[in-house]
Protein backbone atom coordinates (compact mmCIF):
# COMPACT_ATOMS: atom_id res chain seq x y z
CA UNK A 1 0.00 0.00 0.00
CA UNK A 2 1.30 3.50 -0.71
CA UNK A 3 0.88 6.45 -2.90
CA UNK A 4 3.19 8.22 -5.05
CA UNK A 5 2.18 11.23 -6.53
CA UNK A 6 4.10 13.08 -9.94
CA UNK A 7 3.53 15.86 -12.05
CA UNK A 8 6.09 17.70 -14.39
CA UNK A 9 5.53 21.09 -14.09
CA UNK A 10 5.54 23.75 -17.04
CA UNK A 11 8.78 25.78 -15.16
CA UNK A 12 11.27 23.38 -15.94
CA UNK A 13 10.66 20.72 -13.36
CA UNK A 14 9.28 17.35 -12.61
CA UNK A 15 8.28 16.36 -8.94
CA UNK A 16 7.50 12.93 -7.08
CA UNK A 17 5.67 12.78 -3.58
CA UNK A 18 5.97 9.39 -1.80
CA UNK A 19 5.06 7.90 1.44
CA UNK A 20 7.74 5.55 3.15
CA UNK A 21 4.99 3.29 4.40
CA UNK A 22 4.99 -1.29 4.04
CA UNK A 23 2.51 -3.30 4.43
CA UNK A 24 3.54 -6.76 5.25
CA UNK A 25 2.08 -10.33 4.53
CA UNK A 26 0.58 -10.49 8.07
CA UNK A 27 -1.05 -7.20 7.53
CA UNK A 28 1.58 -5.20 9.91
CA UNK A 29 2.29 -1.62 9.42
CA UNK A 30 5.83 0.42 8.85
CA UNK A 31 6.97 3.08 8.01
CA UNK A 32 10.49 2.34 7.01
CA UNK A 33 10.60 2.23 2.97
CA UNK A 34 12.43 4.98 0.65
CA UNK A 35 10.49 4.50 -2.75
CA UNK A 36 11.75 7.00 -5.15
CA UNK A 37 15.22 7.48 -6.52
CA UNK A 38 17.90 9.52 -8.27
CA UNK A 39 19.10 7.06 -11.09
CA UNK A 40 21.10 8.92 -13.90
CA UNK A 41 21.38 12.87 -14.31
CA UNK A 42 17.72 14.30 -14.99
CA UNK A 43 16.39 10.81 -14.24
CA UNK A 44 14.79 10.06 -11.30
CA UNK A 45 11.94 7.03 -10.21
CA UNK A 46 10.03 5.62 -7.72
CA UNK A 47 7.80 1.89 -7.43
CA UNK A 48 4.78 0.90 -6.00
CA UNK A 49 3.57 -2.67 -5.36
CA UNK A 50 5.84 -5.72 -4.41
CA UNK A 51 8.70 -4.41 -2.65
CA UNK A 52 10.90 -6.98 -3.84
CA UNK A 53 10.17 -6.38 -7.67
CA UNK A 54 10.57 -2.60 -7.31
CA UNK A 55 14.13 -2.98 -5.79
CA UNK A 56 14.81 -5.58 -8.56
CA UNK A 57 12.97 -2.88 -11.19
CA UNK A 58 15.58 -0.34 -9.75
CA UNK A 59 18.35 -2.29 -10.34
CA UNK A 60 17.19 -3.25 -13.80
CA UNK A 61 16.35 0.56 -14.32
CA UNK A 62 20.12 1.37 -13.23
CA UNK A 63 21.87 -1.81 -15.51
CA UNK A 64 20.04 -0.08 -18.40
CA UNK A 65 21.30 3.70 -17.55
CA UNK A 66 25.38 2.70 -16.66
CA UNK A 67 27.89 3.80 -18.72
CA UNK A 68 26.79 7.11 -20.00
CA UNK A 69 29.33 9.25 -21.32
CA UNK A 70 30.65 12.10 -19.10
CA UNK A 71 28.67 15.47 -19.62
CA UNK A 72 26.08 13.47 -21.48
CA UNK A 73 22.44 12.72 -20.73
CA UNK A 74 19.51 10.19 -20.95
CA UNK A 75 16.29 11.38 -23.34
CA UNK A 76 13.36 10.82 -20.45
CA UNK A 77 11.10 9.70 -23.23
CA UNK A 78 13.85 7.14 -25.01
CA UNK A 79 14.11 5.53 -21.29
CA UNK A 80 10.86 4.94 -20.35
CA UNK A 81 10.38 3.10 -24.23
CA UNK A 82 13.42 1.05 -23.51
CA UNK A 83 12.75 -0.28 -20.13
CA UNK A 84 9.72 -1.35 -20.90
CA UNK A 85 10.79 -4.94 -22.60
CA UNK A 86 13.34 -5.22 -19.49
CA UNK A 87 10.57 -4.71 -17.15
CA UNK A 88 8.48 -7.06 -18.58
CA UNK A 89 11.45 -9.57 -18.29
CA UNK A 90 12.10 -8.79 -14.63
CA UNK A 91 8.56 -9.15 -13.59
CA UNK A 92 8.23 -12.60 -15.41
CA UNK A 93 10.96 -13.99 -13.48
CA UNK A 94 9.77 -13.21 -9.95
CA UNK A 95 8.31 -15.34 -7.63
CA UNK A 96 4.04 -15.47 -8.62
CA UNK A 97 3.41 -14.64 -5.24
CA UNK A 98 5.10 -11.34 -5.47
CA UNK A 99 3.79 -10.99 -9.10
CA UNK A 100 0.27 -11.01 -7.48
CA UNK A 101 1.33 -7.85 -5.93
CA UNK A 102 1.97 -6.00 -8.68
CA UNK A 103 4.54 -3.64 -10.05
CA UNK A 104 3.94 -0.17 -10.87
CA UNK A 105 6.61 2.24 -11.77
CA UNK A 106 7.13 5.90 -12.29
CA UNK A 107 9.68 7.81 -14.34
CA UNK A 108 10.57 11.20 -13.73
CA UNK A 109 13.25 12.78 -15.95
CA UNK A 110 13.85 16.39 -17.37
CA UNK A 111 14.88 16.68 -21.07
CA UNK A 112 18.72 17.73 -21.74
CA UNK A 113 18.24 19.87 -24.73
CA UNK A 114 14.42 20.62 -25.47
CA UNK A 115 12.86 23.68 -23.55
CA UNK A 116 9.20 24.23 -22.71
CA UNK A 117 9.52 27.94 -24.46
CA UNK A 118 11.29 29.88 -21.78
CA UNK A 119 15.25 29.37 -22.29
CA UNK A 120 16.85 27.10 -19.79
CA UNK A 121 13.25 25.97 -18.38
CA UNK A 122 13.75 22.23 -19.21
CA UNK A 123 10.48 19.93 -20.54
CA UNK A 124 10.17 17.60 -18.28
CA UNK A 125 7.94 14.60 -18.27
CA UNK A 126 6.37 11.79 -16.28
CA UNK A 127 6.10 8.60 -17.34
CA UNK A 128 3.99 5.59 -15.26
CA UNK A 129 4.66 1.64 -16.21
CA UNK A 130 2.17 -1.13 -15.01
CA UNK A 131 2.54 -4.27 -14.78
CA UNK A 132 1.93 -6.99 -16.54
CA UNK A 133 2.91 -5.30 -19.79
CA UNK A 134 4.93 -2.26 -18.70
CA UNK A 135 3.70 0.24 -21.67
CA UNK A 136 4.76 3.77 -21.16
CA UNK A 137 2.13 6.14 -20.37
CA UNK A 138 3.24 9.69 -20.16
CA UNK A 139 1.13 12.45 -18.24
CA UNK A 140 -0.14 15.48 -19.35
CA UNK A 141 2.61 18.92 -18.61
CA UNK A 142 0.91 20.01 -15.29
CA UNK A 143 -1.29 17.06 -14.76
CA UNK A 144 -1.10 15.35 -11.10
CA UNK A 145 -0.45 11.43 -11.37
CA UNK A 146 -0.05 8.34 -9.08
CA UNK A 147 0.79 4.88 -8.50
CA UNK A 148 -0.29 3.06 -5.55
CA UNK A 149 -3.77 2.05 -3.37
CA UNK A 150 -3.74 6.21 -2.68
CA UNK A 151 -4.80 6.29 -6.54
CA UNK A 152 -7.87 4.16 -5.54
CA UNK A 153 -9.10 6.97 -2.33
CA UNK A 154 -11.79 9.22 -3.14
CA UNK A 155 -10.66 12.15 -1.51
CA UNK A 156 -7.05 11.89 -2.36
CA UNK A 157 -7.91 11.29 -6.12
CA UNK A 158 -10.05 14.69 -5.69
CA UNK A 159 -7.30 16.45 -4.64
CA UNK A 160 -4.90 15.85 -7.26
CA UNK A 161 -8.14 16.04 -9.82
CA UNK A 162 -8.21 19.83 -8.42
CA UNK A 163 -4.72 20.07 -9.63
CA UNK A 164 -5.01 18.65 -13.05
CA UNK A 165 -8.03 20.69 -13.35
CA UNK A 166 -5.98 23.79 -13.90
CA UNK A 167 -2.84 24.37 -15.16
CA UNK A 168 -1.71 27.42 -13.39
CA UNK A 169 -1.68 25.21 -9.59
CA UNK A 170 1.85 24.88 -9.45
CA UNK A 171 2.68 28.29 -11.11
CA UNK A 172 0.27 29.69 -8.53
CA UNK A 173 3.09 27.81 -6.26
CA UNK A 174 5.64 30.19 -7.46
CA UNK A 175 4.54 32.61 -4.87
CA UNK A 176 6.69 30.68 -2.62
CA UNK A 177 9.54 31.15 -4.61
CA UNK A 178 10.85 30.44 -7.77
CA UNK A 179 10.68 27.03 -8.80
CA UNK A 180 9.10 26.28 -5.14
CA UNK A 181 5.76 25.56 -6.55
CA UNK A 182 5.38 21.84 -5.40
CA UNK A 183 6.07 22.72 -1.99
CA UNK A 184 2.02 23.65 -2.18
CA UNK A 185 1.50 20.09 -3.68
CA UNK A 186 3.04 19.02 -0.95
CA UNK A 187 1.28 20.45 1.51
CA UNK A 188 -1.80 19.85 0.16
CA UNK A 189 -1.05 16.30 0.27
CA UNK A 190 0.49 15.68 3.66
CA UNK A 191 -2.96 17.82 4.96
CA UNK A 192 -5.22 15.65 2.63
CA UNK A 193 -3.42 12.24 4.44
CA UNK A 194 -3.54 13.47 8.02
CA UNK A 195 -7.82 14.53 7.22
CA UNK A 196 -8.25 11.04 5.67
CA UNK A 197 -6.31 8.72 7.60
CA UNK A 198 -5.81 5.17 5.10
CA UNK A 199 -4.27 1.83 6.25
CA UNK A 200 -1.01 1.73 4.20
CA UNK A 201 -0.33 5.09 3.77
CA UNK A 202 1.30 7.58 5.60
CA UNK A 203 1.80 11.29 6.39
CA UNK A 204 6.00 11.19 6.09
CA UNK A 205 6.86 11.26 2.32
CA UNK A 206 10.41 12.07 0.04
CA UNK A 207 9.74 14.77 -2.08
CA UNK A 208 12.33 14.37 -5.43
CA UNK A 209 12.67 17.24 -7.82
CA UNK A 210 14.03 16.63 -11.28
CA UNK A 211 15.57 19.76 -12.85
CA UNK A 212 18.60 19.63 -15.80
CA UNK A 213 21.08 20.92 -13.19
CA UNK A 214 19.79 18.78 -10.66
CA UNK A 215 17.88 15.45 -9.03
CA UNK A 216 17.37 16.34 -5.23
CA UNK A 217 15.60 14.01 -2.84
CA UNK A 218 14.13 15.36 0.59
CA UNK A 219 11.62 14.94 2.93
CA UNK A 220 8.45 16.77 4.47
CA UNK A 221 9.63 17.59 7.77
CA UNK A 222 9.12 20.07 9.86
CA UNK A 223 8.25 22.02 12.92
CA UNK A 224 4.63 22.93 13.94
CA UNK A 225 3.64 25.33 16.72
CA UNK A 226 0.29 25.02 18.10
CA UNK A 227 -1.84 27.24 20.65
CA UNK A 228 -0.52 25.73 23.43
CA UNK A 229 3.44 26.81 22.85
CA UNK A 230 5.39 24.06 22.44
CA UNK A 231 6.77 22.87 19.54
CA UNK A 232 6.02 19.48 17.57
CA UNK A 233 8.45 17.78 15.71
CA UNK A 234 7.92 15.95 12.34
CA UNK A 235 10.29 14.05 11.67
CA UNK A 236 10.99 11.12 9.25
CA UNK A 237 12.22 7.72 11.12
CA UNK A 238 15.26 5.33 9.33
CA UNK A 239 14.25 3.80 5.98
CA UNK A 240 15.31 1.02 3.97
CA UNK A 241 17.27 2.10 0.81
CA UNK A 242 18.25 -1.14 -0.86
CA UNK A 243 17.01 -4.49 -0.72
CA UNK A 244 19.27 -6.23 1.64
CA UNK A 245 18.36 -2.77 4.18
CA UNK A 246 14.84 -3.71 4.05
CA UNK A 247 15.56 -7.56 4.48
CA UNK A 248 17.27 -6.89 7.50
CA UNK A 249 14.70 -4.23 9.01
CA UNK A 250 11.68 -6.63 7.99
CA UNK A 251 13.87 -9.60 9.93
CA UNK A 252 14.05 -7.59 13.13
CA UNK A 253 10.41 -6.25 13.40
CA UNK A 254 8.31 -8.56 11.46
CA UNK A 255 9.98 -11.58 10.28
CA UNK A 256 10.14 -11.42 7.12
CA UNK A 257 10.28 -8.81 3.68
CA UNK A 258 8.49 -11.55 1.89
CA UNK A 259 5.23 -10.58 0.32
CA UNK A 260 5.77 -6.65 1.64
CA UNK A 261 4.07 -4.74 -0.91
CA UNK A 262 4.19 -0.91 -0.64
Amino acid sequence: MTWIIGAAATLGYAVGISDIRVTFADGREKDCLQKLYPMSRFIAAGFAGSVRIGFAMLDALAYLLQDLPEASAWLPDEVADSFQDLARQVFQAAPPAEQALHSHLMLLGAHPTEDVGIPGYARCSVHILRSPDFVPRLSRPGEVVSIGSGSTIAPYQKVLDGFSSNVLSLLQGEVMGAGMGFLTLSMVVQKTIEQNPTPGISPHAHICVVRRASVEVGTNDENRYPPSGEVIEIRMPPVATTWNQFVRLASSSTGSADGAVC
